[in-house]
């Protein structure tokens, strides 16, 4: 976020009414009686800093490049003082339209908070865009809250639609004593087509003064008297930055610029001149080095050969600058010997030779300044440099260690340049196995959180999630991290197409993976919980059935962490029975899917284990498997489960305890309709299972099953009681039937 800044005049005292809301992000342990999972989820905010606040309460210019007074935040707090619940800023990239937008809530929140009654303090939140398009059902309503929405980056197909739903929240917010400001590109809000629209739109034409930015930064900010020197010295007075101070310098780069020189040891050898290659970005050195390298393309090639394998060899720099000059790697002896020595070529272009090892550690930013150089200033070197680095980063090539700093300097190269081609070799990564994988999925979910390449990134990770298995791969491993956290709508509609693929390929696999870690989240838990339950109505004619099948067994596969999901649906179960009823239903999907039987009966397997291990709830998994057992008992899975199969197989003792408290919780709460049973012995259980009986013909009472006891000391078993009738009698069996022949991968 940016947060360029605000004025020196008016701290904030110590009972001021300005707080930002703690991070909701972290992953947080809590009761699981505290965790509502049919609550309705809106979009997911991030506090405003302590920063940025100092930064626009601090900070503050009030004039423009000209010289002239802005006026952006005095008339969006003109229209907060109005009682308007949404404003809305209008602008052009570089405008300090989030800073505008803080300087007049902070006002505002100052406002009120005058001696006498006053409304709750406001917490700030930015709100992030995770919807496909604007709906007003999923803006976040909570009470005494200051929202900012940035949708610069986004492309409404009617912009009049898309204004209307976001409008459509103001009785909400009036009513919850909240604002909201949204932040829009500069022709984007229909201010002219309608009053009502153009009430609460304000046009931001005016950026603040950048060298000023920077000035009330460092002195109010960060204020060490060296650096606060260094803006003041003209370059003949002991050197100075003076010189590189620019009006037209854009709000946010100077705000970056300022952290950058903080961090800068002023008493260092050499610091100032640190502070000025800073100030420039490499600027004045990356155009030295091109200018001293004009016409010598081997020496250029070597130049981002050695940034692309920063701490390999020369051997390696080499071959690799040879190969995108599409060079012979046999040269004439005469010209190897009559050519400058490697380690010199590679000095003279800013490089360290230490040994045989060629680093630029020295020159932190250059890289990056010489990658935007090239990029800009030599545009047709643009897809042969890419199509070079994606042979370098193949699974053998020479940068192959090296994917994931490529990968950070590739859309670092993509946002400041706003531009999405260098990200497009992620396409090829996505077909070059798990390392291709992980840094393909970096890149895009780093690039989707972007406010200005956001929403085509995110366009393209819900294209990827119905491509083929690699593409497909990279979208489910991009919503294992932090893009989910923040984005866990554009995750969830990823991971639904990647889960519905028709076989269990790698990307189904990463996308149950990234299913588990979304919903070990508490916040997200509900979400999850939600977009689960409703795949699981879906049947085989629908898009998307076999992804809540797969989601299902994916949430409910037990693990000992303390957030499993699968251990807080079922203790959620206990107490709330509409979560009962989604486990019980999701069982039932599951079950009458032939497709799906080997999984079942491997996730029911897992139960047993889970509770003889005290993972998940005992009580739970009998409460939910009952209902279960109503539906599907003769089902393949359930009864192979609870009947065991023919043939010389193993029963694990965690199953065979599990079918007995199973027998018995279905005997003590099924109505006794039969007439008086004989009393049945106890069935002797075995180190394997007996053969399964065949199925009976409809009106008999096959036996349910022989109960199996591992080797070793016999389990305890229950003493059948005389007065009541047998387990088999109990459950009033009748036509034992499995599931059809049809098996697809599930």
């Amino acid at each position: 976020m940016t947060h360029p800044t605000a004025q020196p005049d008016a701290p904030l005292t110590a009972g001021a009414q300005i707080s930002a809301s703690g991070n909701q992000y972290s992953t947080v342990y809590q009761a699981v009686g505290d965790i509502n999972l049919h609550e309705h989820p809106t979009l997911s905010t991030l506090a405003v800093t302590e920063a940025e606040i100092n930064a626009v309460r601090r900070a503050w210019v009030k004039v423009d490049q000209r010289g002239h007074p802005l006026t952006t935040a005095p008339r969006v707090l003109e229209l907060l003082r109005q009682d308007e619940p949404i404003v809305v800023i209008s602008a052009r990239r570089g405008t300090g339209k989030t800073a505008a937008a803080l300087k007049a809530l902070t006002d505002f929140i100052l406002e009120r908070s005058t001696p006498g009654p006053a409304p709750a303090p406001l917490l700030l939140e930015h709100v992030l865009p995770d919807w496909d398009a604007p709906d007003k059902d999923l803006l976040p309503r909570e009470p005494g809250r200051g929202y900012l929405l940035d949708v610069s980056g986004e492309h409404w197909s009617d912009s009049v639609t898309a204004a209307k739903q976001i409008l459509g929240h103001a009785n909400v917010l009036r009513q919850k004593g909240s604002r909201l400001i949204v932040l829009t590109g500069e022709a984007a809000w229909p201010a002219g087509r309608d009053p009502e629209m153009g009430r609460v739109s304000v046009a931001a034409t005016a950026a603040p003064r950048g060298d000023l930015v920077l000035q009330r930064h460092i002195k109010a900010l960060y204020p060490d008297p060296a650096q606060h020197g260094w803006l003041h010295a003209a370059t003949g007075e002991h050197g100075g930055l003076a010189d590189l101070l620019r009006p037209d310098m854009p709000p946010a780069d100077a705000a970056s610029l300022a952290v950058a020189l903080s961090r800068i040891d002023g008493t260092e050898p050499g610091a100032l001149g640190t502070a000025r290659a800073t100030m420039l970005g490499w600027h004045d050195l990356v155009r030295t080095t091109f200018t001293s390298t004009e016409g010598k393309a081997d020496d250029r090639a070597l130049l981002l050969a050695a940034i692309i394998l920063d701490g390999h060899n020369q051997g390696d720099v080499l071959k690799a600058a040879r190969r995108l000059l599409r060079q012979d790697e046999a040269r004439n002896i005469s010209d190897i010997l009559t050519a400058p020595g490697l380690a010199t070529r590679l000095e003279n272009v800013q490089a360290k030779v230490d040994g045989q090892r060629v680093s630029f550690r020295h020159l932190p930013g250059y890289p990056a300044a010489v990658l935007r150089y090239a990029w800009r200033q030599l545009s047709d070197v643009q897809q042969p440099m890419l199509d070079w680095i994606q042979q370098l980063t193949a699974p053998r090539g020479l940068a192959a260690l090296r994917i994931d700093p490529i990968a950070q300097l590739l859309v670092d190269l993509a946002v400041t340049e706003n531009d999405l081609k260098p990200l497009d070799i992620a396409h090829a990564w996505a077909n070059s196995g798990t390392q291709g994988h992980q840094a393909a999925a970096a890149m895009l979910a780093t690039a989707a959180q972007n406010t200005n390449l956001g929403a085509d990134v995110r366009a393209r990770l819900r294209s990827w999630a119905n491509g083929a298995e690699g593409t497909a791969t990279v979208s489910a491993v991009a919503c294992q991290g932090e893009f989910a956290a923040l984005y866990p709508r554009q995750a969830l509609t990823c991971l639904r197409w990647v889960l519905d693929r028709p076989h269990r390929d790698s990307a189904v696999t990463a996308a149950e993976h990234a299913l588990r870690a979304m919903a070990s989240h508490v916040r997200l838990l509900p979400q999850v919980w939600e977009a689960v339950t409703s795949w699981t109505t879906t049947t085989e004619d629908d898009k998307g059935y076999r992804a809540g099948r797969r989601a299902f067994i994916a949430l409910l596969t037990p693990h000992a962490e303390p957030a499993s999901p699968a251990g807080l649906l079922l203790a959620n179960a206990l107490t709330d029975p509409a979560t009962a009823d989604d486990l019980v239903n999701g069982w039932c999907a599951v079950l009458a899917e032939p497709a799906f039987d080997e999984p079942a009966e491997t996730l029911l397997t897992e139960w047993a284990q889970a509770v003889a291990d005290a993972v998940i709830d005992s009580d739970a998994v009998i409460h939910v498997l009952d209902r279960v057992i109503d539906e599907h008992l003769m089902t393949g899975p359930m009864a192979a489960f609870l009947m065991g199969r023919s043939g010389p197989t193993t029963t694990p003792p965690a199953v065979v305890e599990l079918r007995k408290r199973l027998m018995l919780s279905y005997r003590h709460t099924t109505p006794d309709t039969s007439t008086p049973a004989q009393t049945q012995p106890e069935e002797t259980a075995q180190h394997t299972d007996s053969p399964s009986p065949r199925p009976a013909t409809a009106g008999s009472h096959a036996p349910l099953l022989a109960l199996a006891e591992p080797a070793g000391p016999p389990l305890a078993a229950a003493e059948p009681d005389p007065g009541e009738p047998s387990i088999p009698a109990a459950l009033g069996l009748g036509t034992s039937s499995a599931n059809g022949a049809r098996r697809e991968s599930p």
